[in-house]
């Protein structure tokens, strides 16, 4: 007997995933997505799926996330027993007899979800900037799966990009793709850079930074809450700073989303 999966509340990523789903034979169901016309069926009570899948941006406030519904949907924890559950953040959910999958502790979704989040990024960039990005200088903080693929698509644009680590390893990589390797700690101001993009879960860009600097440079933080920018700093000195949080889902959710049903079937073929 097939498993019954239900998307509960998210964004449109929730739905192309269970679209795609539906497609494979599943049987799909939707939870919170009343405002959205959708010809997967709705589940009512959801707790009587057998895997749950919750946003990829997690709880809050121990609510699910719900942007197509005016009904708040609270979340049971004790009913998710014996369930298989995907979402973002799941460390936030603590259900002992329950599997609990992080969506963002997957790597095969990192490295998925890197290409629309750099995608992502150029818009911000287009919509921010008043200059071209073909010429421009950018700096890419970081070089994870985000800061490679951002730094090889601004490249690609004609920026002149250079990107701030730490490691001693990936500045070999950078030079050798092309970019011009800084290092982070040595990172005394953004002074010389137009737009820089801060991809790291720490705060890099403090005060002592910002002060440094002139407020003229565009900053774009794609880093998750808090961010890795001191933004009351930011602020006081006129920074224009985008903290651009889930551009996949924003921007290009149907690969986002595919991205998401991806996820799933290899747990579920594991399984």
């Amino acid at each position: 007997m097939k498993k019954k999966i239900v998307f509960v509340g998210g964004d449109k990523r929730q739905v192309y995933a269970a679209r795609k789903l539906l497609q494979k034979g599943y049987m799909v169901y939707l939870a919170g997505f009343d405002k959205l016309k959708s010809e997967i069926p709705v589940m009512e009570n959801f707790y009587e799926a057998d895997v749950v899948v919750l946003p990829v941006t997690g709880l809050k406030d121990g609510a699910v996330p719900a942007y197509y519904s005016d009904n708040e949907l609270k979340l049971e924890i004790g009913k998710l027993k014996g369930k298989l559950v995907f979402m973002g953040k799941a460390q936030t959910l603590n259900v002992p007899e329950a599997v609990i999958y992080d969506l963002l502790k997957s790597e095969y979704f990192s490295d998925a979800n890197a290409l629309p989040t750099a995608e992502g990024a150029v818009l911000v960039a287009l919509q921010n900037y008043e200059g071209t990005i073909n010429g421009s200088r950018c700096l890419v903080v970081g070089y994870g799966r985000i800061g490679k693929v951002l730094s090889k698509t601004f490249r690609a644009l004609g920026a002149n990009v250079s990107v701030a680590t730490r490691s001693k390893k990936k500045a070999e990589s950078i030079k050798s793709d092309g970019n011009m390797p800084i290092d982070t700690n040595k990172l005394g101001s953004l002074c010389g850079y137009d737009i820089v993009f801060n991809t790291a879960d720490a705060l890099v860009l403090d005060s002592e930074i910002l002060r440094n600097s002139y407020s003229s440079t565009l900053i774009i933080d794609l880093a998750s809450m808090p961010g890795g920018v001191d933004f009351k700093t930011a602020e006081s000195m006129d920074f224009k700073v985008v903290h651009a949080l889930a551009l996949p889902g924003k921007y290009s959710p149907k690969a986002a989303g595919e991205i998401i049903s991806d996820t799933i079937l290899k747990v579920l073929k594991e399984e």
